[in-house]
């Protein structure tokens, strides 16, 4: 489904990412795992087309290496930032509904509710607060509304950049039982994240990268003993 040949980038004169290779296939959920500023959100930021790269990226057997990032999310590839992207204004249901509004043409009013039941089976935190305004969650349940926004457009691809960052223990319980949930209806899952044991538990590969190269990788379930994954996160 993705396929990221030789990415390269750099910031400045200094090199960030060199000849990066991955491949993610349809229903996989692949991570890329490594310390602070081994180049990781500048890998994402890459694809995503946020910023500039030499090298390519296919997506579904098209060549997006050159798109803006709009048109990169019009393909079905939902990016989250690290940060929360939702509209601190408007309600929970808005934010929701904001995020539905391109299907509504098509899935209409009913498919919206559908999604929306869907999506609380799940976000059960934020059914219980669907009439509050965003800016009144805390910033872990606005992170977990992120993700909420991306899953209700029915994407193709969705891109986590370090998900459980300043959620507490039951919200990280809760994200990986959403990512389990993903794993399980074969939704493609890309996932920068620092909580190591946790995401190779939930992931079917793995890319372990250090000072911007790609160091180790292979099948998550190889990487599960904290022996190996020193060996691949340090070296020795």
């Amino acid at each position: 489904m993705l396929k990221v040949e030789n990415l390269t980038v750099y910031y400045g004169k200094a090199l960030a990412v060199k000849d990066v290779t991955i491949e993610i296939k349809k229903g996989e959920i692949c991570a890329v795992i490594g310390s602070n500023g081994a180049g990781k959100t500048t890998i994402l930021n890459a694809i995503a087309g946020v910023i500039g790269k030499d090298g390519k990226v296919v997506f579904e057997n098209r060549d997006i290496t050159n798109l803006d990032t709009h048109e990169i999310a019009n393909l079905g590839i939902a990016y989250l930032p690290d940060g929360k992207t939702v509209f601190k204004e408007l309600t929970v249901f808005d934010n929701l509904r904001v995020a539905y509004y391109k299907k509504l043409k098509t899935g209409g009013e009913v498919g919206f509710q559908q999604k929306l039941s869907g999506i609380f089976e799940h976000f059960t935190n934020l059914k219980e607060k669907i009439k509050l305004k965003a800016g009144f969650l805390s910033g872990g349940e606005q992170q977990m509304l992120s993700i909420a926004q991306s899953l209700i457009r029915e994407p193709k691809l969705v891109i986590l950049d370090e998900p459980s960052a300043g959620l507490s223990p039951k919200l990280v319980k809760d994200l990986f039982n959403i990512i389990t949930f993903m794993k399980k209806n074969r939704l493609t899952v890309l996932i920068v994240e620092q909580n190591v044991n946790k995401t190779i538990k939930v992931a079917d590969k793995v890319y372990f990268l250090k000072n911007g190269k790609i160091v180790d990788f292979g099948k998550a379930e190889d990487f599960r003993d904290d022996r190996v994954i020193k060996k691949a996160y340090f070296g020795g």
